[in-house]
């Protein structure tokens, strides 16, 4: 019927609309990364979904950004919508693809910035042992040379009573 068919329209419209912000809100938050080469990508691939999503909406009431809150918009999740949507053309599933391939790329990343930072805390706390050993070692050093300086001493005050005994 009549009803069921729109009914379905708006749907599909919905979903285009949750799917076009929820992209949106993920470029946006990955592009905060701040590496040059992927935010501009990324920025590319911001203005095509604004472009796909603008061009999909009929009515002004359609327009996301003014009709949906902040905490509404970040509040849709990619991964919660309908697999089987008829709505999704091949660009937004390449750029889908991209955008995945980009969130594994930049788990790898974090993943070796953990490892790293590990590293560094280890090293650091090496050197600081390693700076108690050696300060350790200096008033070792400086005991056992004073210890010389008054055995020198002792030396020269045995040889000079050794010497008065022998005449």
């Amino acid at each position: 019927s009549l009803d069921e068919y729109e009914d379905d329209e708006a749907g599909q419209k919905e979903r285009k609309k949750e799917d076009a912000i929820t992209q949106q809100n993920t470029i946006q938050n990955e592009s905060s990364i701040g590496d040059t080469s992927s935010s501009y990508l990324l920025n590319c691939i911001n203005k095509c979904l604004l472009f796909d999503f603008h061009s999909t909406a009929n009515a002004p009431e359609d327009d996301a950004p003014n009709r949906y809150s902040r905490t509404e918009r970040t509040s849709y999740s990619r991964y919660s919508r309908d697999a089987n949507s008829s709505g999704s053309s091949l660009p937004s599933n390449t750029l889908e693809k991209r955008i995945e391939e980009l969130e594994r790329e930049l788990a790898k990343e974090r993943q070796e910035n953990a490892r790293l930072m590990k590293m560094t805390q280890d090293k650091e706390e090496l050197i600081g042992k390693l700076k108690e050993e050696i300060d350790l070692l200096s008033r070792d050093l400086d005991d056992i040379e004073d210890e010389n300086e008054q055995l020198k001493q002792e030396n020269k005050t045995l040889l000079k009573v050794v010497g008065q005994l022998t005449r």
